[in-house]
């Protein structure tokens, strides 16, 4: 497979890929599910999932940024640049027939123009912003923007979209804002402006908010839950698995005594009259495993969890193997995923470290090799 002796790798099960999107699709369907597979496919390799998302009948991709729409060229998928496109990517965006998102009128026009000097049609998703204040025609302004873009020359109003704020709860606010699109939606096409593709939902909102699958959309985006890292505190009416197992090695095995501190800034000591084993492994937060777990996070040698001890190093992260008497150096250690009758988790993992499993996973570093394989029904 061409593996190499690695010191820290990602087993990346692409069965669970399949599985995922099956699921996902079947609950959406009939609306069209379009994988987000930005920052590196969430640092799981961007052109292998888009693959295997391809393999399962996906039509559209998205992606943050033209880079990452250049590097999936040829997978056979509409690529939808989600962020904005700046003046000097609009030539190539048009040449290679990328989906830009549109924020607003002298994008558009910038767009209309470059297409029309290529002698050719450029589809557009334009973007609305329904209370993210990040990018987006604002709601109040849209039906005349929106109005104005669809009179230019050379422009497919292939899509139009938007992104919540919040997802992960049905709050009033969150519901307001999905509704006040769908007017909107229906407004534009009252007007003859109609759109091929129209989407709100995004992986957490697909589980709790119903109304992000009815009409008038027509499609879904989903990245983390493909990724089987469901975040939503909804309930789920369908089940994914987790695509990633993250792994080290044990590099060393020490009997420190009472009182010896572990690690940088002496942040850890031993404190058994006994002492305590120590294992280092190979895995730091040069790799993704976050500085933020130092004394928080646990891994599992031999099916048995082990705290972190000590500041999580550049290169290295030490836990204790008092549950574990047997260790030995070269062990296997499970830093994310099931071994034995044991898990860490990703949710768990980001509680200890204060984050989310998004910012874990895209973390991985480079040199933590990605191994993909398959694991049928997990």
């Amino acid at each position: 497979m061409g593996w190499t002796v690695a010191k820290a790798w990602a087993e990346i099960d692409e069965s669970a890929w399949v599985d995922n999107f099956t699921a996902i699709q079947k609950h959406v369907a009939p609306l069209k599910l379009m994988p987000v597979v930005k920052a590196n496919a969430y640092g799981m390799g961007a052109r292998r999932t888009s693959s295997s998302f391809r393999a399962c009948g996906a039509t559209h991709l998205a992606v943050s940024c033209l880079d990452e729409g250049l590097e999936l060229l040829g997978v056979g998928a509409d690529i939808l640049i989600l962020g904005a496109s700046l003046g000097d990517e609009i030539p190539l965006v048009v040449a290679h027939g990328l989906i830009p998102s549109v924020q607003d009128v002298s994008t558009a026009r910038a767009l209309s123009g470059a297409a029309a000097r290529a002698g050719k049609r450029l589809k557009i998703h334009i973007k609305i912003d329904s209370g993210m204040g990040r990018f987006g025609i604002p709601l109040e302004q849209a039906r005349a923007t929106v109005a104005e873009i669809a009179q230019l020359p050379s422009l497919d109003l292939d899509g139009i979209f938007s992104h919540l704020a919040v997802s992960r709860s049905r709050d009033r606010e969150t519901q307001n804002s999905v509704a006040d699109f769908a007017v909107l939606i229906r407004d534009l096409a009252a007007q003859g402006i109609r759109f091929a593709y129209r989407h709100v939902g995004n992986s957490t909102a697909i589980a709790g908010l119903p109304e992000v699958c009815g009409d008038p959309f027509n499609m879904v985006r989903s990245g983390i839950d493909l990724q089987g890292g469901h975040v939503s505190a909804l309930p789920r009416p369908y089940q994914t698995r987790p695509v990633l197992t993250l792994k080290a090695r044990l590099l060393a095995v020490r009997h420190m005594l009472m009182g010896a501190p572990v690690g940088y800034g002496r942040t850890y000591r031993v404190t058994k009259a006994a002492g305590e084993r120590i294992g280092v492994v190979s895995i730091g937060y040069a790799d993704g495993y976050s500085r933020h777990l130092s004394n928080k996070g646990v891994m599992l040698v031999r099916g048995q969890r082990c705290p972190v001890t000590g500041l999580v190093c550049m290169d290295y992260s030490m836990i204790s193997l008092e549950s574990v008497p047997d260790a030995q150096v070269g062990d296997e250690v499970v830093v994310i995923g099931r071994q034995g009758n044991d898990m860490v988790s990703l949710a768990e993992l980001a509680r200890a470290a204060e984050t989310i499993p998004y910012e874990l996973m895209c973390g991985l570093g480079p040199r933590v090799e990605r191994r993909y394989v398959a694991r049928a029904g997990g």
